[in-house]
């Protein structure tokens, strides 16, 4: 079984997890401004797609990193991703193109994604596709990889369609023949340039530096902390008596040398192992003073004090910590 689209190595994941962060902030509004948008409405959108899609990336990295998708030191893992601007078009059909057998009277329909055009379409479970706007998907063969050929074919006729055309496809459904019609809908995704280096996902702000790094460095809350010593993630409220900017960034370039942080715990309240009462720590906050050498990253953590965990209301059951140095340059 497979989908129209596949990603296996890490970067093509990651990749796809960011554009698929990318579509749904554009789709979390009306698909595209007003003729009369004013320049100020058209920045708050730029700035809520911005935001998405950094909430979207830390997500994504939190997870491949707790899946083990990033190796043991997910800290020291370089990641660079680079995206043109493209027009993405997908039918959002879950197909059966495992062989040419599979697909000798047409793709067999193993689901819908909801909300796509697949979705509007009507597409069911059990449906077999067989012919997209006139070409047929009937008895294609295998490609060099031995999966159907139907599939591509399918996707090759998606792509071609102009914005806003009709999707047709025939589909035999228990022994009935129907034509379903549906507009095609396509997303434009604005070239994206990630890089990602020995941890540290933000793309600067929040502090004053140097292009050489001899006088600069980071403080990051990105979590990747190792579970296993009881480090968990953290949030930085204040930095030097500011609230630190942009929002959403878990790391802000500094000038070297001493800084105050005001932190706040994100430890799972299962972690605790006292129950939902454990949700009433949230309010709890905590100093710490952090040295910050030129060209260095020091990355903060909440340190988990099991023995400590009954001793909600004075917040004795956690610190924050600077759980490692790592070295990176200041950009």
């Amino acid at each position: 079984m497979t989908d129209c689209f596949r990603f296996t190595p890490r970067l093509r994941l990651l990749s796809a997890l960011l554009l698929a962060g990318v579509a749904g902030a554009a789709h979390g509004g009306d698909a595209a401004p007003a003729s009369g948008a004013t320049p100020a409405g058209a920045a708050a959108a730029d700035a809520g797609s911005e935001q998405r899609m950094r909430q979207d990336l830390q997500a994504a990295l939190s997870h491949m990193a707790e899946s083990g998708a990033l190796g043991p030191h997910p800290e020291q893992v370089s990641l660079r991703v680079d995206e043109p601007a493209r027009r993405i078009v997908s039918l959002g059909a879950l197909v059966d193109s495992t062989s040419a057998q599979s697909a000798r009277d047409g793709l067999h329909v193993l689901g819908a994604t909801p909300g796509s055009t697949a979705d509007r379409l009507g597409l069911q479970a059990g449906d077999v596709i067989t012919a997209v706007n006139g070409t047929s998907l009937r008895g294609l063969g295998a490609d060099n990889r031995g999966r159907a050929l139907a599939a591509t074919t399918l996707r090759s006729v998606v792509d071609a369609l102009p914005d806003s055309s009709t999707v047709s496809v025939d589909v035999t459904r228990r022994d009935r023949t129907l034509t379903l019609d549906a507009p095609m809908q396509a997303v434009y995704v604005p070239a994206m340039h990630v890089a990602l280096g020995d941890a540290a996902a933000g793309n600067g702000g929040g502090g004053a530096g140097t292009d050489s790094g001899d006088g600069c460095g980071r403080i990051s809350a990105f979590d990747v902390a190792p579970r296993g010593e009881r480090l968990y993630a953290a949030r930085i409220l204040l930095l030097d008596g500011s609230t630190p900017g942009p929002t959403g960034t878990p790391s802000f370039r500094v000038a070297a040398g001493e800084h105050r942080l005001l932190i706040a715990e994100n430890i799972p309240t299962q972690a605790l192992g006292v129950g939902e009462i454990a949700t009433r720590r949230r309010q709890t906050s905590k100093a710490l003073t952090v040295m910050v050498h030129p060209g260095q990253t020091a990355l903060v953590a909440a340190q988990l004090h099991l023995d400590r965990t009954t001793d909600l209301n004075h917040g004795s059951y956690w610190d924050p910590v600077v759980w490692k140095e790592i070295a990176e340059p200041c950009r």
